[in-house]
Parts: C-alpha cells; structure tokens; sequence
C-alpha cells in the first residue's frame, strides 16, 4: 500500500513539475514574442519619422524656390492667355506673379534658407513673367496701324528688362563678396517687377474702361508708356523700397494714419481694382520722377 502510494505520489510530482516547465517556456515565449513584435513595429515608425523629418527640412530648403516657381507659373499662363486673346486675364496673372515675387524673398529671410541657384531661377522667372509678358500684353493691343513701330517699342522694354536683371545679377554676385555692406532703401530705377506691374495695371484699366465707358484712350497711349518705362529701368531714378517703408519703425500718430490710409485704399481697391491698381502704380512712378526722388543718391539697383 505504501509502495503505491509512493509511486502515486511520485507520478503526481513529476507531473506538476512538467506542467510548470510549460508554463514557464510558454511566458518566456510570450515574452520574446512581444519584443520581437514591438521591434518590428518600432523601426517601421522610426524610419517613418526619419523619413518625414527628412522630407519637411528639404521642402523648407525648397520653399523660397517654390514660391519663384508660382511666379514663373504666373508667367507661362499669362502666355497661354495671350495666345488666346484673353488680355485682361494675362494681365492679372502678372500682377499675381508680383506677389509671389515679393514674398519669395520674405520665405527666404523668415526660413534662413536658400539654395545656390535660386536667385538665378529667380531673375529668369522675372525676365519672363515681367520681360516677356508685358510685351506681348501691349503688342497685342493693336493700337496704331503701324505694327512694325509697336513691336520695335515691346523689343526696346523686352531688353531694357534684361540688361537691368542682368546688372541686378552681377551686383547680387558683388554683394555676396561684400557681405558687410549695408542695403539702401532705394531702387536705383525702375524695378522690372514694378515696371511690368504697371503695364499690366493699364492693360486693366484700358479693358474696364473700354467695357463700362467705351474710352480706348488707354490703349492708345501704352506703347509711348511702355517706353517711358523701359528708359526708367535703366535710368538711375531712385524709387524707395515699399516692403522697407511698410517695416520701418514709426510713431503711433503715423501708423494711425498709414492704416487709416492703407484701409481705406483697400476699401477703393475692392470697389475698383482696375482703376486703383494702375492710380497706384502710376503714384509710385511719378513719386520717383518728383523732386526729391531725382536727387537722392543713396540707391542701389534690383529688380
């Protein structure tokens, strides 16, 4: 009887002991089962954030160059509308393509970032959005009857537009020798951009005043303007800096004033863009033909 109950006793032993061995290689296998798995799906997540991290730093070193590539997009639609005879839309992109000019330096400043041929793509994006294509606005126009004389006159802004970005980028190329030297608030004559601007403003006022009063005057007088304002870019004219004027520090009595004043042109703007766009631009131009633009001397030239 106890030899029975021995071996009973010893039978029920080694099958515990067999029981708790399972368990114990099942948790261990439970275990290396949960790292293996959380390793795999820890290097997943990590490259991902590697890769994303990676992708945002060169869309920033990128972004000054996008927003040039919006002002050469601006540029070749403005073409294609050409083609298609539609003058006003063109003239409109132009005047959108000024935006993307002016903010993509701003992206530059406000991101520390650049990349070595950005300023170049920039100054062929301007050469065709701000070159070309008020140009072909104004040939297009058909205004005299002698078509020889008007594309002579759109050839003389095409290249007085490219001899001024071509200094502009000399000058950048010294600047960056002389990292030390001070930029002045002055345009030294009239920026490309502006001078484009302004032949696209006219290209909007002549079509609402021909829609609204049936007064072709405009279109009659843009190949003489657009001479006027190739001789400008080349001229030594100093026109302030507008984004230096808007940053410059002010008393509050004169910022009142200068917001009552942007507001309220804003107001005009909204009512009669046509009209208010080519008023401004033209403001801007004679500004600098005044008195005191004649005689300043502290001017470098841009774009």
């Amino acid at each position: 009887m106890s030899t029975l109950n021995t071996k009973y006793l010893l039978n029920a032993h080694n099958t515990i002991k067999h029981l708790s061995l399972q368990q114990t290689i099942s948790f261990s296998s439970i275990k290396l089962l949960y790292r293996h798995h959380f390793c795999v799906i820890q290097i997943p997540v990590m490259k991902d954030l590697q890769f994303f991290q990676k992708t945002m730093a060169t869309v920033k070193n990128y972004l000054p160059t996008i927003v040039t590539m919006g002002n050469l997009a601006c540029g070749f639609g403005a073409i294609v509308f050409i083609i298609n005879n539609e003058l006003a839309y063109a003239a409109w992109l132009v005047i959108l393509a000024m935006i993307f000019d002016g903010l993509d330096g701003q992206v530059a400043r406000l991101t520390k970032t650049t990349i070595t041929w950005g300023a170049q793509l920039d100054t062929l994006a301007d050469m065709i959005t701000f070159g070309l294509v008020p140009a072909f606005l104004i040939g297009r126009q058909g205004a005299f009857n002698a078509p020889v004389a008007i594309w002579f006159v759109c050839f003389f802004y095409t290249l007085s537009a490219a001899i001024r970005l071509a200094k502009f980028e000399f000058e950048f190329e010294s600047k960056n020798n002389n990292a030390g030297k001070k930029r002045s608030i002055y345009f030294t004559g009239l920026p490309s951009t502006l001078a484009g601007g302004t032949a696209a403003s006219l290209i909007l006022l002549d079509s609402y005043l021909k829609a609204t009063l049936n007064i072709q005057a405009v279109s009659t007088c843009l190949p003489c303007v657009v001479f006027v304002l190739g001789i400008l870019m080349l001229s030594k004219v100093p026109y302030i800096r507008i984004v230096d004027l808007v940053g410059s520090k002010r008393d509050p009595v004169s910022l009142l004033i200068t917001s009552v004043l942007f507001f309220t042109l804003l107001v005009f703007f909204i009512l009669y863009p046509s009209i208010m766009l080519a008023l401004g631009f033209c403001v801007y131009i004679l500004i600098g033909l005044g008195k005191h633009g004649i005689f300043r001397k502290r001017a470098i030239h841009s774009t």
